[in-house]
C-alpha cells in the first residue's frame, strides 16, 4: 500500500521507493531507505502533503511522492 493509505499516527516500514535517482538520492540524505521504521504524524488539507517522523527528524512530502512510497504496517 502507498503511503498515503496509512492513518496518522501508525508506524510503517518502507517497502520501496519508485522514483528518478535524482529524488532517490535526496531521499536517502534525509533517511529514506528500504527498510526503515516511519510514523505518519499528519496530513496537510486534502492530502496534498504528508508530515512523517524518521527517526528524530520530521519531513514533509508533497502528495506526488508520497505515492510512489511502497509501505507496510508494523
Amino acid at each position: 500500500m502507498c503511503l498515503l493509505e496509512i492513518k496518522a499516527g501508525e508506524m510503517v516500514s518502507i517497502d520501496s521507493i519508485n522514483v528518478s535517482k535524482e529524488l532517490r538520492r535526496r531521499f536517502h540524505s534525509l533517511g529514506l531507505m528500504k527498510d526503515t521504521p516511519i510514523c505518519i504524524k499528519q496530513f496537510g488539507l486534502f492530502k496534498s502533503t504528508v508530515q512523517i517522523m524518521v527517526y528524530r527528524s520530521l519531513i514533509a512530502l508533497r502528495r506526488d511522492e508520497a505515492k510512489l512510497i511502497e509501505v507496510h504496517k508494523i
